[in-house]
Order: structure tokens, then sequence, then C-alpha cells
């Protein structure tokens, strides 16, 4: 797994950056966790949406449960097809 720190530098500015170096360990528990859901592609998922993958792990946990739950079965599926879908974490 390799992260492009410039493609995130790029969007969303040094200071996101620093944000996400600074909170790295929730970054990286964040990401284990979709990983264990079955998301195969979390880099892409992290890169698109850092923001985030700033949340306390618990926090975390509980939106990503809430958006699965709102989805259904196939959220994996739904997710995949349509990343726009992750802006409801930020609610």
């Amino acid at each position: 797994m390799k992260i492009d720190l410039e493609k995130i530098k790029e969007i969303y500015g040094e200071n996101t950056i620093y944000q996400l170096k600074e909170n790295i360990e929730n970054v990286s528990n964040n990401i284990s966790f979709l990983s264990s859901l079955g998301f195969d592609d979390v880099i892409n998922i992290f890169e698109n949406s850092p923001y985030m993958f700033l949340y306390t792990p618990t926090i975390f946990k509980r939106k990503v449960n809430a958006l699965i739950d709102k989805l259904g079965v196939e959220y994996i599926e739904k997710l995949d097809n349509d990343i726009s879908l992750w802006g409801d974490l930020d609610g």
C-alpha cells in the first residue's frame, strides 16, 4: 500500500498533509478498520477523502457502521460504485 501524498497535497493543500501526520495513529487505525470490512481499495478511498480518516477510531467506526446500516448488505458494492456516498461520514 502506497499513499500518494503528493496527490493529496495537490488537491487538499500542505495543511492537510500536516494534519494527517499529526494524527497518523487515527489514520492508520481507520485504514485498518476499512480493510477489515473487506474494502479492496482503501488507499483510493483515503486519497479521495482524507479528512474523514482524521476522526478518532471510535467516532470513525460509529460513522462507518451507521453508513453501512443505511446502505444495507451490498454496502461495499454501493460505496465502490459511488464514492460520493463517503461524504455521509461528514454528517
